[in-house]
């Protein structure tokens, strides 16, 4: 490329020589011999001055251009030349020839720096540097546009490649800039929750913890959730031989505890308030806004592109993150159509489901997902738990009933069994799936397995204490 361009300033130069000295300026005859001596520094001083005095001199200017060219100042070229065309279209033909070869060069360059950083990240600014000049010479070269958002990307330097591919997306409907502004948006949401969680973290073990104490519970496990320090424990003045009944104060949660043969049989909080910690949103609300941003770029994303699987994977993301659960759950029953054999989809569907109680469907969802995945865990575990939710809401209904002997709900307790186990089997440290399993035997009379599971849970709570 190099050669066909300086052939053309060859032309260039002897179309100067033919006409001789005489019709030419001082500077501009000066400009031909530092040309001819290789002396570029100076034959730019005399084509400066040439257009000074003579600002409508667009092969002046054409030959300015070609001179800034070999000094690699890239910008100054891409001005000679708008200098040139702007007084006349001379030398458009060959004007276009060099700019469209020297983007070519520099958009090489850049691509070979993106490799190496691979690497070496000191060559992604390199790379940026490239991409930047190679916009700079073609403005509407979209490619390069997009490439120099992704190269800021890998740098993370969100701001500017945001910039970038917000252009080359809105500009030249970029989808892989789209796409890259959707994964960017959300990665800064999640950064901005996890910062916000290690924050107020814990705020939220303290709700956690509280939250697992009921009446009725192994007094042994207020302990492991509270720990020794916070419970004062206080014993009648005169207690009865054989009287096991003490009273727990927890002064942090505003809570009192009665206790009786090991379990508790009463909780109370100080004028019915509960606990609750002070949290700073601040970090959560910026991730819910990045998320709006991500919603933002991909609904227009996937307005073009309404077909591309990605585009809609990532937009139901964006809008679970910017708790638009709506939308989000619009956008996911047409997931579940279009493509049936996504199991994420389908496990998606039944979390919803699962939320709005309809048991039935949820149960549905997680079936299909773990037909498509027989390893998917999670899905193990959410048919376990929404069959006992199931039975616990039934239960609770025929109690309200007054049908007490109705036994109908455990049922549900018996489909969940073998997933329970299963999610037991293989998480057999977790104290409170084998204290939900204890809880499910009992309720089905199995009382050797209830106590089984209930002394596992027992004994890696005493190996942990």
């Amino acid at each position: 490329m190099k050669l066909l361009y300086w052939g053309i300033y060859g032309i260039v130069l002897a179309a100067f020589l033919t006409t001789g000295f005489q019709c030419a300026s001082s500077e501009m005859t000066s400009a031909k011999l530092y040309i001819q001596r290789k002396d570029y520094p100076n034959a730019e001083k005399q084509l400066e001055k040439e257009v000074a005095k003579n600002p409508k001199d667009d092969e002046a200017y054409f030959l300015l251009g070609q001179i800034r060219l070999e000094l690699k100042d890239y910008q100054g070229m891409k001005e000679a030349f708008d200098q040139a065309l702007a007084i006349a279209p001379t030398h458009l033909k060959d004007i276009q020839v060099i700019e469209l070869g020297t983007w070519g060069k520099l958009f090489n360059q850049a691509v070979e720096a993106i490799n190496k950083a691979a690497d070496t990240a000191a060559y992604l600014d390199d790379a940026i540097l490239y991409f930047k000049t190679a916009t700079i010479i073609l403005p509407d070269s979209l490619l390069a546009q997009r490439n120099l958002g992704l190269a800021y990307f890998r740098k993370g330097d969100m701001a500017n490649a945001s910039k970038q591919l917000t252009v080359a997306f809105e500009k030249g409907k970029d989808l892989l800039a789209a796409k890259l502004l959707g994964r960017m948006y959300l990665d800064s949401a999640n950064a901005l929750k996890a910062t916000f969680t290690e924050a107020n973290r814990q705020g939220f073990e303290d709700v956690k913890n509280l939250s697992s104490i009921q009446e009725k519970m192994k007094a042994a496990d207020v302990h492991f959730f509270l720990g020794d320090s916070l419970i004062a424990v206080s014993k009648p003045a005169k207690p009865k031989k054989g009287d096991t009944k003490e009273t727990w104060r927890i002064e942090k949660y505003h809570l009192t505890l009665n206790v009786e043969g090991g379990d508790v049989v009463k909780m109370k909080y100080d004028n019915d308030k509960r606990y609750t910690p002070v949290i700073d949103s601040t970090y959560y609300f910026l991730a819910v806004a990045q998320c709006n941003k991500a919603v933002d770029v991909l609904k227009k994303a996937q307005g073009m592109y309404p077909e591309d699987a990605e585009v809609s994977e990532t937009l139901m993301n964006a809008y679970i993150g910017a708790e638009r659960n709506n939308e989000a759950r619009v956008l996911l029953d047409d997931r579940v159509k279009r493509y049936p054999d996504s199991k994420f989809d389908h496990y998606n569907l039944g979390v919803f489901l699962l939320k709005d109680s309809s048991f039935s469907g949820a149960i549905d969802e997680f079936r299909t997902a773990l037909k498509l995945d027989s390893t998917f865990s999670s899905a193990v575990y959410n048919i376990a738990a929404t069959y006992v939710n199931w039975g616990v809401v039934e239960q609770t209904k025929l109690k309200a009933a007054g049908k007490e002997d109705d036994v109908s709900y455990k049922e549900k307790f018996k489909m969940a069994l073998p997933y329970l186990e299963k999610v037991v089997a293989e998480k057999s440290d977790n104290i409170q799936m084998l204290e939900l399993l204890g809880q499910v035997y009992a309720n089905l009379n199995m009382k050797d397995k209830a106590l089984e599971a209930y002394d596992k849970a027992d004994a890696i709570r005493k190996g942990k204490n």
